[in-house]
């Protein structure tokens, strides 16, 4: 029961110290401990697979996005198709295809239109509205106008539709290699080629039904043959990386693509014949839409449908390893979490044995004993905490052996303090018993230390009545010395009155030069400040009066300027008669030449009213000239009266510059003067100051000297009573014979 006491007496403090310093985590268990970083482990990796699972989703959902990126392109082969075949139709004549054509087109738009997204809807406007123009310049027009017309609508925006449209379907920023170069070379090179190879045909077709110079329609051919090769070897690049990439891609892609440019080839070389001929005759158009565009119709087929294949297979794949990648996770999770309940019961259940041992010791059981079933540190504490409660039983047996002891030792402490207590009370021939425990030796030092502390008391008393009588004499000597410093220092208090009252008159007198010398320097002072503004105001003038002169020649030279302009507006009044007169004449040839020169005739009324507009703003230029001259001139006339008046203004500000400038002396002359009486007087008081000083000097020793003697008498009465008051504490001490 004692045991048990003790025990919860030392652990009581050390609890409390933990509880202070313990934070939130010490305030869990072990396995919530162990839940907390299983969590904080198994958070951050599953933010990591999520997002490695968001980016798998991701690459589905962008190849899904390009796959239906690709019905983009059926609506814009459809528009392709129609224009080509309503522009056959139109210029062979044939009026029902046309018209049906036309129709096609408009639909395929329709259908085109809610497919795409509202930025780039606006491309499909312009092009509606370039396309209602194409049908009104059918028969109105030339057959090379309509062609060339043909050729811009479909340069500028059937080709930026298709960008849109890969743009929008993210085709064009397709990260694989293979899907890139075979979009590239479809979708984008692909039908530019097929649109110049039509235009080739309709150019070449164009020129053989017209007779006469096909110097126009050799010098399209040229451009068209020029961008077709350029816009061929980009197609064979693409293709060339596309199944360098993927070599499965050479049956259909390649050989696809290789057909096209065989036909293509021989159709490039006769239309480059024919530009170094500078003829067209030989060229079958015919054969261009029969053979090379057919081929080539083909060929964009099937690389669309490879494109939409390997698009397909690429979400497939990524959706496969979407499904792996959540089986192994699912399974790393699974195992993660039972290997974790493994892991936890491992550690959890050493540690109750050990809290359970733990709690029993602290209620004073010793004979606890925990099982040691493991090699780790778990099991090192139990072998530990085994080792602690063996010690802790030899350790209470050793405590029973020297409570016995102390028992002992209490009773010769009991005996011993009487002994003390009579010591305390003055009888210092009291002496304690020596034993043989360890209160012996401190008994015996006691011992000896009361018969020192004896011996040193006898001698005090000697001592003090000795320095009783010693002080009595000091006494009677510091009382005539302080009589003595009483009367010097009433004569030195007399003496520096009398000091203080000269030193005040020397001190007026120094304060009146002072402020004679101050004013002195406060008129030189004035006299500089007034010198120095008289200086900035010559200053000022000076560049006033370049100012204005500056001003002058700025003006007069605006003047030359404006004369100058009145001749430029002489010159196009006189062009302006000229063209007026030039286009009477031709209106008069446009009316001689008829019905041919009735275009001719409205572009010289045209001229001619440019004309007239032109005189009349001249002569409205030339007025505003006449009334700017007239204000110059009076400008010019005010600045030089201005001018000659800054230079009076400056020839009065010089004259008064020079009256301050001797005032300036002779001011600079009164404050000399006056620093060297205030000098002079200054030296005085600083004299008679210091002899001032030395009588307070005197005087402050002698208050010195005289606290100093009082000081002396207050110490030897106080030594006096301190040795009185130690006689009468040691009378009452009992000191050994």
């Amino acid at each position: 029961m004692q045991l048990q006491f003790q025990t919860a007496r030392l652990s009581r403090p050390s609890r409390t110290a933990q509880d202070q310093r313990v934070g939130w985590l010490g305030q869990l268990r072990v396995g919530q401990k162990l839940s907390l970083t299983a969590l904080a482990f198994g958070v951050p990796l599953t933010i990591l697979v999520s997002i490695m699972l968001a980016g798998q989703q991701s690459n589905i959902s962008f190849a899904q996005r390009e796959l239906s990126g690709l019905q983009l392109f059926g609506p814009l082969s459809a528009i392709s198709n129609n224009v080509n075949a309503f522009m056959d139709g139109a210029l062979e004549g044939d009026t029902a295809r046309a018209e049906k054509s036309a129709a096609g087109v408009d639909a395929a738009l329709d259908a085109l239109e809610p497919m795409v997204d509202p930025i780039y809807r606006s491309r499909i406007e312009e092009f509606r509205k370039e396309w209602k123009v194409l049908p009104d310049a059918i028969g109105t027009q030339a057959d090379l106008s309509i062609v060339q017309a043909f050729s811009s609508l479909t340069a500028n925006y059937q080709r930026g539709m298709t960008e849109d449209a890969l743009t929008q379907s993210g085709l064009m920023l397709d990260p694989v290699a293979d899907t890139f170069f075979t979009m590239d070379a479809t979708l984008r090179i692909l039908p530019e080629i097929l649109t110049r190879l039509h235009v080739a045909s309709l150019t070449a077709e164009a020129g053989l039904r017209e007779p006469g110079d096909d110097s126009a329609y050799l010098e399209l051919i040229r451009r068209l043959n020029v961008q077709m090769e350029s816009a061929l070897v980009a197609y064979q690049s693409s293709v060339e990386r596309a199944v360098r990439v993927n070599p499965a891609l050479e049956d259909t892609l390649g050989k696809s693509a290789q057909t096209f440019a065989d036909s293509l080839t021989p159709v490039l070389a006769d239309l480059n014949a024919a530009v170094e001929k500078g003829t067209l005759n030989g060229v079958n158009a015919s054969s261009i839409e029969d053979g090379a565009s057919l081929k080539g119709t083909a060929t964009l087929n099937v690389g669309t449908k490879v494109l939409g294949g390997l698009l397909q297979e690429r979400v497939d794949d990524a959706r496969r390893q979407l499904l792996i990648a959540l089986t192994l996770v699912a399974a790393a999770l699974i195992l993660a979490f039972t290997l974790l309940i493994r892991l936890s019961r491992s550690i959890v259940k050493p540690l109750s044995e050990l809290t359970r041992a733990s709690r029993a010791l602290t209620q004073g059981d010793l004979n606890v004993q925990v099982p040691v079933q493991t090699r780790d540190e778990l099991g090192f504490m139990a072998y530990t905490f085994n080792n602690a409660t063996a010690q802790l039983r030899a350790n209470e047996q050793k405590n029973v052996a020297e409570r016995e002891e102390a028992q002992r030792l209490q009773g010769n402490i009991g005996s011993f303090l009487d002994v003390t207590m009579d010591i305390a009370g003055g009888d210092l021939t009291r002496r304690g018993v020596v034993s043989e425990d360890v209160l012996g030796n401190v008994v015996d030092s006691i011992n000896v230390m009361v018969d020192e502390l004896g011996a040193v008391l006898g001698e005090v008393q000697k001592a003090s009545a000795s320095v009783t009588s010693a002080s009595r004499e000091m006494l009677g000597t510091t009382d005539q010395i302080v009589r003595g410093a009483d009367t010097t220092t009433a004569e030195t208090r007399r003496v520096a009155e009398q000091v203080q009252a000269v030193t005040e008159g020397f001190r007026e007198m120094a304060d009146a030069a002072r402020q004679s010398a101050e004013s002195a320097r406060q008129a030189l002072a004035a006299s500089q400040q007034g010198r120095e503004a008289v200086l900035g105001t010559l200053d000022g003038m000076q560049n006033i009066r370049r100012e204005v002169q500056g001003v002058s020649r700025r003006i007069k030279t605006l003047g030359e300027r404006s004369l100058e302009i009145q001749e430029i507006v002489d010159t196009i009044s006189r062009l302006s008669s000229q063209t007026n007169l030039l286009a009477l004449n031709a209106s008069i040839e446009a009316a001689g030449a008829g019905a041919a020169g009735s275009r001719f005739a409205i572009v010289a009324d045209e001229v001619r009213k440019l004309a007239d507009s032109s005189a009349q703003a001249t002569a409205r230029i030339a007025s505003l000239i006449r009334t700017v001259q007239l204000e110059i001139t009076e400008v010019v006339t005010s600045v030089e009266d201005g001018t000659r008046e800054v230079e009076q203004g400056y020839r009065v500000a010089a004259t008064a510059g020079e009256r301050i400038e001797e005032l300036g002396t002779l001011a600079a002359q009164a404050a000399q003067f006056a620093e060297r009486i205030n000098a002079a007087t200054t030296e005085q008081v600083r004299s008679v100051e210091q002899v001032s000083e030395s009588v307070q000097q005197i005087g402050q020793v002698a208050e010195q000297s005289h606290e100093s003697v009082q000081q002396g008498r207050d110490a030897a009465q106080r030594l006096q009573h301190l040795a009185q008051n130690l006689l009468q504490s040691l009378s009452r001490f009992k000191l050994p014979s």
